[in-house]
């Protein structure tokens, strides 16, 4: 057995801090080393503390690596001496062919390592590996974060939906009049399950602590619970790498940070950004102003009477001074399900990126962002019964690396000079200062629970409720909805306006009755103009909803148009 064998079968069986206790003992058995190295220039680049590395080559006839190592930190001496055991002694040839990433997550490392630790360490193994491969005068292999990598697991649903409303303390309340709440402004934001409340107030009574700061106990607990929540995410979106996964304050943020920092590195004069005529306010507008103030060529996608793309124009939409095509997965107006797909592939052909925005959609059905070839995708914690404060960006791996950062400060570093600053690998290069802890966390539980009732369930339930809504709702004079007539084409999303009836009118008599509808532009007054109405109201769905709500919505709308039309 190897010495690596050897602290890999030791480690095995320790628990977390009986595994730093053993790190620091390690540490003490490190070799002495010259006091020539102890210089400001052998300083490795990114070590929370100092750490001094010097590589050196053997005189034999096979030359191997010789490495010169200390530190101030008795921890990280200790993981010094493993990058020691495992690096020490071997031919160049092999320091590059090693699989660090493999050895480094079967010792459990990243159990043991904050952000910043783990970028220390990944700096002393760079530093190994670009002395290797400039010495034998190659290239060197990209390097990977550990367990960055996405295991997948299959998560089987546990519960029914029917009766899910149960959960949700706010909906089991008397309102005044005696009325029970009939919440349909989910697109808006949804309502919370209990589990998530529950979970939030834990964090908050039993061990919050700031994230990636501190190694005590409640930090640690913070940042494995975060960490928990990106691999979920992961799971949930289908993306292959954790790191590709960047917590926001919500879609909004997620956009304005992608049209910054992507569109201020690459956007050039003479380029193209493509929206379409559909899309919220916050996937609409930030590529707007990045496109003017790049001074590329801002186009906008029709949409077409049926409340479809025009797919038939795809080839004259998005050609080949196309930079980006930002689209919604699904419209929170029309409820049109967009084929992101065939728009990803097209965008491709033209040396095009991606970015789409799910939020109305990621609560609703399973996004694949590796089978879709998506290149950006975003949602917010608010729209899938989690938490406001906290959104998710996914990234392509290499297009979130070669990215400039958005917002600077704390977390996000690797090094601080007097005269410039280096950067860390995403996703942290990407969440500067202090993140939205409990949002996170909160967000982790909210997609546990949309697991325990599974994506299929979800769909197939809202599916059938907005059959029954398209249904009631046209039963009442002057109505018409807005959207795909098709509804296998369209979400649970019901927009729409009655002749001679105002959208805010109408709210304030179905509020009367407990009955809570979103009225106005929806954010989407490009679309509003296209479809030649001032406002719609906007009956948008969840899994708390029933038959029964469509039942009370369709009988106070036609008490308030009856109202109304004698006034």
């Amino acid at each position: 057995m190897t010495a690596v064998e050897e602290l890999i079968d030791e480690f095995s069986y320790l628990d977390q801090r009986e595994a730093c206790q053993l790190l620091e003992e390690l540490g003490r058995d490190l070799p002495k080393i010259p006091d020539s190295v102890y210089e400001k220039h052998n300083l490795v680049p990114g070590c929370q503390s100092r750490v001094w590395l010097v590589n050196h080559l053997t005189d034999d006839e096979t030359p191997k690596l010789h490495i010169h190592a200390d530190s101030d930190a008795g921890v990280v001496k200790g993981l010094i001496y493993v990058v020691l055991q495992m690096y020490e002694g071997l031919t160049l040839q092999k320091v590059l062919d090693l699989d660090y990433v493999a050895t480094f997550e079967r010792l459990g490392l990243g159990r043991l390592i904050l952000p910043q630790r783990k970028n220390g360490l990944f700096s002393m193994v760079k530093k190994i590996r670009m002395f290797a491969s400039a010495t034998l005068g190659v290239d060197s292999p990209a390097e990977i974060v550990p367990g960055a990598k996405v295991v997948a697991k299959e998560i089987k649903p546990t519960k029914s939906i029917d009766g899910i409303a149960s959960e949700f303390p706010v909906l089991n309340q008397e309102l005044p009049g005696g009325y029970r709440p009939v919440f349909l402004d989910s697109g808006a934001s949804a309502q919370k399950p209990a589990s998530v409340i529950a979970k939030q107030r834990e964090v908050q009574e039993q061990y919050y602590a700031n994230a990636f700061r501190g190694r005590y106990s409640f930090g640690q607990r913070i940042d494995d619970e975060i960490e928990a929540c990106r691999s979920k995410v992961a799971q949930m979106i289908g993306a292959q790498r954790t790191d590709e996964i960047v917590f926001t304050a919500g879609t909004t943020m997620s956009v304005n940070l992608v049209a910054a920092a992507w569109g201020r590195q690459y956007l050039k004069p003479g380029d193209e950004v493509v929206v379409t005529e559909m899309e919220h306010h916050a996937n609409f507008v930030p590529w707007q102003a990045i496109a003017k103030q790049q001074g590329a060529t801002f186009k906008i996608w029709p949409v077409a009477d049926d409340g479809m793309l025009d797919l038939g124009r795809i080839d004259e939409m998005i050609t080949d001074q196309t930079a980006l095509v930002a689209v919604c997965s699904m419209s929170n107006v029309l409820g049109t399900v967009n084929p992101v797909d065939a728009i990803a592939k097209r965008a491709h052909e033209c040396g095009a990126r991606i970015f789409v925005d799910a939020a109305q959609s990621a609560p609703h059905y399973r996004h694949n962002v590796t089978e879709s070839d998506i290149d950006f995708l975003c949602f917010s914690g608010h729209k899938i019964y989690g938490p406001s404060g906290v959104g998710v960006l996914y990234g392509k791996h290499e297009i979130l690396s070669a990215m400039d950062p958005f917002v600077y400060g704390g977390h996000m570093i690797q090094t601080v000079g007097r005269e410039s600053s280096t950067w860390a690998d995403p996703p942290a290069k990407f969440e500067a200062g202090t993140p939205p802890i409990v949002p996170i966390i909160g967000l982790s539980a909210a997609i546990d629970f949309v697991n325990s009732i599974g994506f299929e369930a979800i769909h197939d339930h809202e599916q059938q409720l907005s059959e029954y809504a398209h249904r009631r709702l046209l039963e009442i004079g002057g109505l018409t909805i807005y959207g795909p007539e098709d509804l296998e084409k369209k979400g649970a999303i019901c927009s729409f306006s009655i002749d001679g009836i105002s959208t805010e009118d109408l709210a304030h008599r179905l509020d009367a009755k407990g009955i809570f509808t979103r009225h106005g532009h929806h954010c989407a007054m490009v679309l509003h103009e296209r479809l030649n109405v001032p406002s719609t109201t906007r009956a948008s769905m969840g899994v708390y909803n029933t038959t029964e709500d469509i039942d009370q919505l369709v009988e106070a709308i036609q008490s308030a148009v009856s109202e109304l039309r004698s006034a």
